[in-house]
């Protein structure tokens, strides 16, 4: 588990790769909004299970998402090679907050993705094993010292002409 997750000084974890796939387009040919978070899904599980999810027994141990934010940045089209970075921005013993950074098979940024999970066992909150949580405290003592990705913590913050509550 744990050598699967060896990163040289504090560099994101590389744990996903994909490619975009026909039935992943949108009514342009790009890739389509939900498919980026399908992406950050399939990275967010690359993690768990290296951190040792056992996802057939998920309801004894597993993380799960409680809020996401994805910013896009650019297109992708049929048959584009995927890949992701994770960086851990802090834990506790039930949270986790990630940031996930997609990019091209070029190095092009495609989208970011900032989340927040919880762990659980037995459908309900609950602190995260021993184990699993040393093993994100030294992943996050190597990353620590990052800077913060660009755009962390944001919010829609813009208000339009017509928007409700205002």
């Amino acid at each position: 588990m744990i050598a699967s997750l060896e990163i040289e000084g504090g560099a994101p974890l590389r744990l996903w790769r994909g490619v975009v796939l026909p039935d992943w387009l949108d009514y342009n040919g790009h890739m389509t909004e939900h498919r980026y978070l399908q992406a950050f899904g399939e990275t967010s599980d690359a993690l768990y299970g290296a951190l040792g999810v056992d996802f057939s027994r998920a309801v004894e141990s597993a993380y799960y998402t409680l809020e996401t934010h994805i910013r896009h940045r650019a297109e992708a089209k049929v048959d584009t090679p995927l890949w992701s970075e994770t960086e851990i921005l802090g834990y506790d013993e039930k949270r986790l907050h990630l940031h996930h950074t997609l990019f091209d098979a070029s190095g092009k940024l495609l989208a970011t993705g900032e989340h927040l999970s919880i762990h659980v066992t037995a459908s309900s909150a609950a602190p995260a094993p021993e184990a699993m949580l040393e093993t994100i405290k030294r992943l996050f003592l190597l990353q620590r010292n990052r800077p913060l990705p660009d755009g962390t913590g944001s919010v829609l913050k813009r208000r339009l002409s017509h928007s409700r509550g205002a």
